[in-house]
């Protein structure tokens, strides 16, 4: 009985060690960007319990007029959000914590890394990732999606920071994946079938 305990918390333990960096959020929920198009933009409402922020005096949230990102191209029409700078931040905070998020992303490369990362509710960081692709420079609308899951519903904050980071299409899970409770629930038949041949 003890070795099933001891599976059992190392099983839960392993859940929860960190988000996964991902590369597509299936059956997420797309936010709906406003199509402000000003600067120096204050915190926005995105969606009930969901509100944008940014650093960045010259912030833009739902601007749709030419963005350029040097030497990745620009993007021209689709709203995007964007701290406008090197240095500044941007955020999605969550009132309640979400299992994944992510964005559609571009970047100046050529002006330092792009950073996204997750935090819960502490601000304590749970993963980070320097955003790393190069497209080309006459590329319209062009971009790669980058986002974090993680095993329980603890992402508060979502920032992206750095080299004129712009995103699009940001995406939010709010309920586990199928795919989730599959696991939990092999687990959980793999332990009981362990349970009853100890028994025999």
């Amino acid at each position: 009985m003890r070795k099933l305990i001891l599976a059992a918390a190392c099983a839960a333990a392993s859940l929860s060690a960190h988000a996964a960096v991902v590369s597509a959020l299936p059956g997420g929920t797309v936010l709906v960007m406003p199509e402000l198009n000003t600067y120096g933009i204050s915190p926005q409402a995105l969606a009930d319990g969901i509100e944008w922020s940014s650093s960045g005096p010259n912030s833009v949230l739902g601007y749709t007029q030419q963005f350029g990102f040097n030497d990745n191209g620009k993007w021209l029409g689709m709203p995007l959000a964007s701290p406008n700078d090197s240095v500044s931040s941007m955020q999605l905070a969550f009132t309640t914590p979400v299992w994944a998020v992510g964005a559609l992303f571009n970047y100046a490369p050529n002006l330092g890394d792009a950073t996204i990362a997750a935090y819960d509710a502490n601000h304590t960081l749970i993963e980070s990732t320097v955003l790393n692709f190069t497209l080309s420079s006459s590329s319209v609308n062009q971009g790669v999606f980058y986002g974090f899951r993680e095993s329980t519903a603890n992402i508060s904050y979502f920032v992206m920071s750095g080299a004129y980071i712009g995103a699009n299409n940001f995406t939010v899970t709010a309920v586990p994946e199928p795919a989730t409770y599959a696991m939990l629930l092999g687990g959980l038949g793999l332990l009981g079938m362990a349970a009853r041949r100890r028994q025999r």
